[in-house]
């Protein structure tokens, strides 16, 4: 499979990562509202203890979240679960989607080639 560039640091990722990408994804939204829902229970001494975590925890979602939508697609199936996915992201209210991360989404779209 060929490897096209799909990180901002410049690194090398296949195509075929796209599953784990979005899996990854997944488990660091869930990692947000466990430590959200935490957060709103906490008494004051452990949400100080809690807030600097979730700050890393969402800063890591945002940096799954652009990865994601940063992949290429290898086939069409790869685009219609991308998509799926992403809209799903977006009218669920599961996260915040960035005007970013849309533009890189369609950037990767319109790289495709069938």
């Amino acid at each position: 499979m060929p490897i096209d560039p799909a990180c901002s640091t410049g690194e090398a990722r296949e195509a075929d990562e796209l599953v784990d990408l979005i899996a990854s994804h997944r488990r660091a939204m869930a990692e947000v509202e466990s430590l959200g829902k935490r957060l709103m229970h906490a008494e004051e001494a452990e949400a100080e203890l809690i807030g600097p975590r979730l700050d890393a925890v969402m800063k890591n979602e945002t940096a799954i979240r652009r990865e994601a939508a940063m992949a290429p697609v290898a086939d069409v199936g790869e685009l219609k679960m991308k998509a799926a996915y992403f809209e799903r992201l977006m009218n669920n209210g599961w996260c915040d989607v960035d005007p970013d991360d849309l533009h890189e989404l369609l950037r990767s779209f319109a790289a495709f080639r069938t």
